[in-house]
C-alpha cells in the first residue's frame, strides 16, 4: 500500500471520537469481524468485557486497508460504511457546452478521499409490489371473476356462473360510465 495512504488510513482513524464508537460497541454488545465477508487481517472476537478501544480500532484499520487494496468504491461492514475514492482512478469529464475553452484534466485536482460512516443501527426496507391503483384493482378483480366463471362452466354449474357472469357486466358497465 502507498505510503500516502497509509498515513490517510492513520489520520481517519486518530480523527474519530473512540470513546463515543467504543461506548457504542459495549450498549450494543458487539463484537469484532461480525459481518458477513472473511477480511484478510481481521480476527473475529465475540463480544465480552474484554473487548477494548484498541480491538474496535484494529477492525476498522483491517477493513480501511481492504476496502483500499481492493479499491472498493463503497463497502459496509457490520456497523461500518466505507467510501472511498483513488485518485488514480480515471474521471472521464463530459463536455458541458456551457463553459468555454478546452478543458483539460490538469484543471482540475483530484484528491483520494476516504470517509467512513458509523452507523450502529441500520434499516433498509424495500418494496417489490407497486400499489394498486383503483384500474389495477378493478382488472384484477375481473380476473378473478372471470377465472372462477370458466370454473363453474367446466363444473356445469351453470346458475353460478350466470351471476358471475351478471357481475363481470355490473363491473365492466361502472368502469365505462366512470370514464
Amino acid at each position: 500500500m502507498r505510503k500516502d495512504f497509509t498515513r490517510l488510513i492513520e489520520k481517519l482513524v486518530q480523527s474519530l471520537d473512540w470513546d463515543t464508537i467504543f461506548g457504542v460497541h459495549k450498549t450494543f454488545k458487539f463484537g469484532i469481524g461480525e459481518g458477513s465477508e472473511v477480511i484478510p487481517g481481521l480476527k473475529r472476537k465475540i463480544y465480552s468485557e474484554s473487548l477494548t478501544k484498541n480491538d474496535v480500532k484494529n477492525e476498522l484499520k483491517a477493513l480501511l486497508r481492504f476496502v483500499v487494496n481492493n479499491d472498493i468504491s463503497k463497502f459496509s461492514y457490520g456497523p461500518w460504511m466505507i467510501f472511498w475514492f483513488n485518485q488514480d482512478w480515471d474521471i472521464i469529464f463530459e463536455e458541458d457546452e456551457n463553459l468555454e475553452g478546452d478543458l483539460e484534466f490538469d484543471d482540475y485536482r483530484v484528491e483520494s478521499r476516504l470517509e467512513v460512516l458509523f452507523s450502529p443501527q441500520r434499516i433498509c426496507l424495500t418494496v417489490d409490489a407497486k400499489p394498486e391503483e383503483e384500474g389495477d384493482a378493478l382488472s384484477n378483480e375481473e380476473a378473478v371473476l372471470t377465472k372462477m366463471m370458466k370454473k363453474a362452466l367446466k363444473s356445469e354449474n351453470y346458475e353460478i356462473a350466470g351471476k358471475i357472469q351478471e357481475l363481470l357486466d355490473l363491473n365492466n358497465s361502472e368502469s365505462t360510465s366512470d370514464k
